[in-house]
C-alpha cells in the first residue's frame, strides 16, 4: 500500500536516471497521438518524474531546474490539442511549403529550389535527334502499350 510518509524517500524507478539535458518544448518536436481519455494516465505516469530520488543529480540548483522542466512536461501533455496534419503548398516561384499549425506559419523544404529541377531534368523523357532526321521523330504507340518507340516520317 501506498504510504504518503514514504512517499518522499523513495521513487518508483529502480535506479536513478539522469537528466536529459533538454527542455520539454526544446526542437526537435515531435507528435504523438493517443486517445484523449489516457491522459489522464499519462500525467499520473509522468507525476514519477517529479519525485526528486528519482534522478542523478544532486545539486539543490540543478535538482530545481530539472523539476521546473517535468512541471512544464506535466502541462504540455495536460494541455495537448489534437495533432495538426501538415499541409503543403506550392509557391508562385515553384518553391515547395509546408505548415504544422493549420497554415498559419509556412516553412520551406530545405533544397527544394535547388534540387527539385534536378530532379525533373534526370527523369524528364528525352526526344534525341539522331542522324538524317532535320525535325523530331513522331513517336509511335508500341503493341503492349507501355513505351514509346520513334519512327521515320512516313
Amino acid at each position: 500500500m501506498w504510504d504518503p510518509d514514504r512517499s518522499y524517500k523513495q521513487s518508483s524507478y529502480r535506479e536513478t536516471i539522469p537528466d536529459p539535458g533538454t527542455a520539454p518544448g526544446d526542437a526537435p518536436l515531435v507528435c504523438i497521438q493517443i486517445n484523449a481519455s489516457w491522459i489522464p494516465y499519462v500525467i499520473g505516469s509522468t507525476l514519477q518524474l517529479a519525485q526528486p530520488k528519482a534522478w542523478t543529480t544532486t545539486d539543490p540548483t540543478a535538482l530545481a531546474d530539472l523539476l521546473g522542466r517535468v512541471t512544464d512536461l506535466i502541462a504540455r501533455i495536460g494541455t495537448a490539442e489534437v495533432c495538426m496534419a501538415p499541409e503543403f503548398r506550392l509557391t508562385t516561384g515553384c518553391g515547395l511549403q509546408y505548415s504544422l499549425d493549420g497554415g498559419t506559419t509556412w516553412l520551406d523544404f530545405a533544397d527544394w529550389a535547388t534540387n527539385f529541377p534536378l530532379c525533373v531534368r534526370s527523369n524528364q523523357a528525352r526526344v534525341v535527334m539522331q542522324a538524317g532526321y532535320d525535325h523530331p521523330p513522331i513517336p509511335e504507340w508500341t503493341a503492349g502499350g507501355d513505351d514509346w518507340v520513334y519512327a521515320p516520317d512516313p
